[in-house]
């Protein structure tokens, strides 16, 4: 029965250092492990789906399918969430004014005209252009608070500091692709 174990952790391991490498390292730059992991789980992923597709282990497919939909949904999830973390631990929060408004419309979708990002020079006048407005609408002049990352890897965002990123929906899916990994493994049979 040690078959079952090692099998999902063979599956389980290269998700979890893709997702690992593209979301923690990010800021250090370390993209190796994300490559091979994200190429491992592809391939996994779509071995899967031929053998789903061509009506061979079933359950493996599906199991290796629903790993690879927890990990892209991890990451979609996960990039959000590093974003925020990142400005609460290192965000510098500073007040500053708009010295230009960036107006765009989408009339396909029936939106009008409106402020989509505004360029902020900041009280020791350094400026920071492009920042999105996230729903605001501010106008030439006014006083905004701007949250900086001084590194540079997270855009600028308007408001203070935001709080520490809640990191539940990153353990779920965890569990989720432990346990697609676990019924891929229990299922070795088939392969």
């Amino acid at each position: 029965m040690l078959v079952v174990p090692v099998v999902a952790v063979c599956w389980l391991a290269p998700a979890v250092l893709g997702a690992w490498g593209l979301l923690e390292l990010r800021d250090i730059d370390w993209a190796p492990p994300a490559a091979v992991g994200f190429g491992l789980i592809v391939l996994g992923s779509l071995a899967g789906l031929v053998r789903l597709l061509r009506n061979d282990a079933g359950r493996t497919a599906a199991a290796l399918f629903g790993l690879l939909t927890a990990w892209v949904v991890l990451l979609v999830a996960g990039f959000g969430m590093q974003d925020q973390q990142l400005l609460h631990e290192r965000g510098v929060a500073s007040e500053g004014e708009v010295v230009r408004a960036i107006v765009s419309s989408d009339p396909m979708a029936g939106q009008g005209p409106a402020v989509t990002a505004v360029d902020v020079r900041l009280a020791d006048g350094t400026e920071v252009r492009g920042i999105g407005t996230r729903g605001e609408h501010p106008a030439l002049g006014d006083r905004l608070r701007v949250t900086v990352d001084p590194r540079g890897t997270v855009e600028p965002r308007l408001g203070p500091r935001p709080d520490a990123a809640d990191r539940t929906v990153v353990l779920v899916l965890l569990a989720v692709m432990a346990a697609c990994a676990l019924a891929a493994g229990a299922v070795v049979d088939e392969l």
